[in-house]
């Protein structure tokens, strides 16, 4: 799962997103090095990527990407996740003041307050993240297409993010965006009793 799908799914205890946040800089146990509730925001994280990579819709839809997006189809994938949240944001945040947007100004906000906690990668996506305004931006074709190539500009091989909906549109965008939906409501069920015993 991508940022905007790890933050929904985490809920908006401050120590928890912090731990979702910074999930992906953090290695080994966290237990033994962050307080008790970023450490277990960082287990949140690992959860949520684990059963999103393993869910039988997930495989599905990584290998119809595979033909376009090659190796990097479960990074497509990723993104293409937050791509069908932003756009669904409401049914699965219904009461949300100011909607999406007032998601993530309010993330921003959090998240900001607690940099200084944050692995300096963590810190330089924090930033970018609320210059570009990814988490609404996420939901609108031509931004998405514009992370996707800024990502391939930063990759040393021949990637192939930019066709990401080329890979959208050969597999089928209404098939694919309702598997999302489908793996969200698995997500947003188990999160409550899974994760703390994995």
């Amino acid at each position: 799962m991508n940022y905007l799908a790890h933050l929904v799914l985490g809920g908006c205890d401050p120590d928890l997103m912090l731990g979702n946040f910074i999930g992906d800089a953090v290695k080994g146990s966290p237990h033994r090095t962050l307080p008790k509730g970023v450490a277990d925001g960082v287990m949140l994280h690992r959860w949520i990527d684990t059963t999103a990579d393993e869910h039988e819709l997930s495989r599905i839809s990584r290998a119809e990407l595979r033909p376009v997006l090659g190796r990097l189809s479960g990074v497509g994938l990723d993104l293409l996740h937050d791509y069908f949240l932003a756009r669904h944001f409401d049914s699965f945040m219904p009461d949300w003041p100011g909607g999406l947007e007032g998601f993530a100004r309010h993330v921003e906000s959090q998240l900001s307050a607690r940099s200084a906690e944050m692995p300096e990668r963590s810190c330089r996506f924090l930033e970018a993240m609320k210059r570009n305004d990814w988490l609404v931006g996420y939901g609108d074709r031509d931004r998405m297409l514009d992370v996707c190539r800024s990502m391939d500009d930063r990759i040393s091989w021949d990637s192939h993010l930019g066709l990401l909906f080329d890979a959208v549109d050969a597999v089928d965008e209404v098939v694919l965006e309702s598997r999302f939906l489908f793996l969200m409501h698995d997500l947003m069920a188990g999160r409550s009793k899974a994760w703390t015993a994995w």
